[in-house]
């Protein structure tokens, strides 16, 4: 609980002129948000160091205005769990949702045509990755349990959605804010520190592994699509069976990555665009030079099945 001494001075909260009451009535909300059991008003008096009275007054305009609840039985009022605006307290809003051009559906027809791999084109919308458009042919061996829509609690595990989560500070938060990162499988990312290291390489090489992190046999390459604003709008996959990854892995990578490039490009030139805005766009350049998947890899701290050369990194699974 925060103490009087700690708390904010009324007196100083601007160098302009201010409030009062506004300024008392926030103070109390910054107890009472720093209070998760509850506090009653004459605590809030002594903290705020006014009147019992005056204690009561500010939960009771708290109260009325949404953002507190009396507990009757404890006698004590609290926080509710979303303010007015309906978000929960310091959660972050959700990304933007672009209305994908139809000439999208191309680079995944292209990409299919250079790997000969499931593609998939994806976009996040609520709390999920929502598979917009695929392609495959009869025989092409499928990633198991991998529906249209992937949950968040499946993101981390992912190459079609950790391109989209890296792009993101607010998904970033989302992902890493859950207690638990369930373990598909042995080389899943399974710890916020990981996780966070994890996104921050697909953030600076502006391409996403996943090594049989999903389902074992499948690993997957990813890349973000760009819009003409700047902001990452989608991103473009393959999943190919290990053993075929294992051989392919430089060529499948430089097709995801080069149909990811050339696909915001036509994007930007469509829209009248000539230049990427690099404030917006997290990744480190334009996917043009993609990285070596035989020295950039996701750690594994183990000597890879699939023969790739294992990074030395701290074990933050």
């Amino acid at each position: 609980m925060v103490r009087s001494g700690d708390g904010p001075d009324l007196g100083r909260l601007g160098s302009g002129r201010s409030l009062k009451t506004a300024a008392e009535a926030l103070a109390a909300l910054r107890i009472l948000g720093n209070s998760p059991t509850g506090l009653t008003a004459d605590v809030l008096a002594r903290e705020l160091g006014k009147s019992p009275a005056t204690g009561r007054y500010l939960l009771n305009t708290l109260c009325q205005e949404g953002y507190a609840i009396r507990d009757g039985a404890a006698g004590v009022h609290r926080l509710v769990l979303a303010p007015p605006w309906g978000q929960p307290w310091g959660a972050p809003s959700r990304p933007e949702r672009y209305e994908l051009p139809e000439r999208l559906s191309d680079a995944v027809t292209e990409l299919y045509a250079r790997t000969r791999q499931r593609t998939y084109l994806a976009q996040w919308e609520d709390d999920s990755t929502v598979i917009v458009d695929a392609r495959g042919h009869q025989g092409l061996a499928r990633i198991p349990d991998l529906s249209e829509r992937i949950p968040l609690a499946q993101a981390h595990a992912l190459a079609v959605s950790k391109a989209l989560v890296a792009a993101s500070s607010e998904l970033e938060q989302l992902l890493c804010a859950h207690s638990e990162l369930t373990a598909f499988t042995p080389t899943t990312i399974t710890t916020t520190p990981g996780l966070e290291l994890e996104l921050s390489r697909v953030r600076r090489n502006g391409v996403a592994f996943d090594r049989e992190e999903f389902a074992e046999g499948f690993c997957c390459v990813g890349a973000p699509i760009v819009a003409p604003d700047g902001r990452v709008a989608a991103s473009i996959a393959v999943s190919t069976p290990t053993r075929r990854f294992a051989h392919l892995s430089g060529e499948i990578t430089r097709a995801v990555s080069e149909v990811a490039a050339e696909a915001s490009r036509a994007w930007r030139e469509q829209a009248g665009e000539d230049e990427l805005p690099e404030a917006h766009c997290p990744f480190a350049g334009d996917h043009a030079t993609p990285p070596d998947p035989t020295t950039f890899r996701r750690p594994s701290w183990e000597t890879g099945r699939d023969g790739l050369i294992t990074e030395e990194v701290p074990d933050l699974r």
